[in-house]
């Protein structure tokens, strides 16, 4: 199918995906797929929380008797379709003495506010909610005491192989999905960064594998802008996350400072900006991604380094095999350093719920073992799960999945975010001071520019305790 011919009749469903793109200062999102049921569960940005509330955490109150009353899960849209949650509950329902039903929050309010507004009234119908973006909004979550730990309801459940849920998460995922020692999430599906491009682009330039380092990347973008001079040679769906923080994890071993924030005053970030600078002044990148990723899909990119459904997505458009998914640049080659960004959407059972134990029940029953018919859907349509039975079983030997594995094995020897950080406070300074160091006509330095970064993140670090 010829490229123009699909890019009107798509456009228009795939700014179901891109809205949010822009992060603003209330801390807008990334909105994850939408229907139709094929596209796979993307990340949400990181989140800024929408009340200066907090609560202190309290202790988890007693489970209740497994397989009691009803639960109704809150939970997004794009996630119900994603990880066919329609179908799961009924199966659920079917066999299991709890009975769950589904509620979706209304379009363009925020969850955890309307989370929190049902607790502090008193009337909260939900016992759980799909999907918190792990780790990113984990911390918040429990300060403003929006969330129960986990623990305990894990050990109390009696659906079957209950207990077999938590020891096969990847230990890096399992580890990112905790807070002070405690389980407050079951994560469903993983994310991260990786390059994807298009594979007919790179056939006639004659690049048979996708460019792994800095230097590589330069090389093709370069031959791609002398091929196609209408395409943009080289992009990044979102800063600082899918380019700035992805050189650093792929260019240095611990991607923090002393202070536990994202490392971007170091020699491998400031060298990352005079990267960029050196692309974008050749015209091999553009210095803003307004709508990169809205180019990416309507086949205006040539390569972009993105969340890891950047080539799915494409090839919804252009057809199986027209954007292969690789994995994420580093400085070195065969040097993986920190490995790569990446961050899961976990269901979480809610403070204050009706029915804990029998949201977390169905939780464990959703991404268990014996549950194939999900399992496959996390694998096959939701995509990087989180636990390795699913991987064994659905995803390993085949080669249409071979980027999952590709991505899961650099998850394994990842560093995670550091939890103890709201991550938001320093990606907004940060994609700020990005984007004047860019444009040449300010003439900004890489070190001023993360200097200033820097500053203005401790600042807003500052206001906040």
């Amino acid at each position: 199918m010829a490229q123009d011919s699909v890019k009107s009749s798509k456009t228009v469903s795939r700014r179901k995906f891109l809205r949010g793109v822009g992060l603003g200062a209330a801390g807008a999102v990334l909105a994850a797929c939408a229907a139709p049921p094929a596209q796979p569960a993307a990340p949400a940005a990181p989140e800024q929380s929408t009340s200066g509330e907090t609560a202190a955490a309290q202790p988890t109150t007693a489970p209740a008797a497994a397989g009691a009353g009803e639960a109704i899960l809150l939970i997004r849209e794009d996630i119900k379709s994603a990880y066919a949650a329609e179908a799961a509950v009924e199966e659920w329902n079917k066999n299991f003495p709890t009975k769950i039903s589904l509620e979706v929050p209304p379009s363009g309010e925020a969850a955890d506010t309307k989370i929190q507004a049902a607790q502090a009234a008193g009337d909260l119908l939900w016992s759980g909610y799909a999907v918190m973006e792990t780790p990113w909004a984990t911390k918040q979550y429990v300060t403003r005491g929006l969330i129960d730990p986990l623990d305990d309801y894990i050990k109390a459940s009696t659906v079957p192989n209950a207990d077999q849920v938590v020891p096969n998460i990847i230990p890096t995922i399992l580890e990112s999905s905790k807070y002070e020692g405690k389980q407050y999430a079951i994560p469903g599906n993983v994310g991260s960064i990786a390059v994807a491009w298009q594979s007919k682009l790179f056939e006639e330039i004659g690049q048979k594998e996708q460019p792994l380092t800095w230097d590589e990347v330069y090389e093709v973008a370069k031959k791609i802008k002398a091929a196609k001079p209408e395409l943009t040679p080289f992009d990044a769906a979102l800063s600082p996350l899918t380019d700035l923080y992805a050189m650093i994890w792929g260019g240095q071993d611990n991607p923090f400072n002393a202070e536990g924030l994202v490392d971007i005053t170091g020699p491998v970030a400031i060298d990352a900006i005079k990267w960029m600078q050196k692309m974008v002044k050749e015209e091999l990148m553009p210095a803003v991604h307004t709508d990169s990723f809205g180019n990416w899909l309507k086949g205006g990119t040539g390569m972009i380094i993105s969340f890891d459904v950047a080539g799915t997505l494409y090839e919804q458009a252009f057809g199986k095999g027209s954007a292969p998914t690789g994995t994420t640049i580093f400085l070195e080659k065969d040097q993986t350093r920190a490995g790569v960004p990446f961050w899961m959407n976990a269901m979480v059972t809610l403070k204050g719920a009706k029915n804990p134990q029998g949201m977390t029940d169905f939780y464990l029953w959703w991404v268990g073992p014996d549950n194939k018919a999900s399992g496959k859907q996390f694998a096959e349509v939701a995509a990087k799960p989180c636990y390795e039975y699913q991987y064994k079983e659905f995803i390993e030997g085949r080669p249409e999945q071979a980027w999952q594995l590709k991505g899961i094995d650099l998850i394994r020897k990842s560093v995670g975010f550091n939890v103890d950080q709201p991550t938001q406070t320093q990606w907004d300074p940060t994609r700020a001071q990005m984007e004047k160091a860019l444009d040449p006509a300010n003439n900004l330095s890489a070190e001023e520019a993360m200097t200033q970064a820097l500053a203005d993140a401790k600042d807003a670090l500052s206001k906040l305790k």
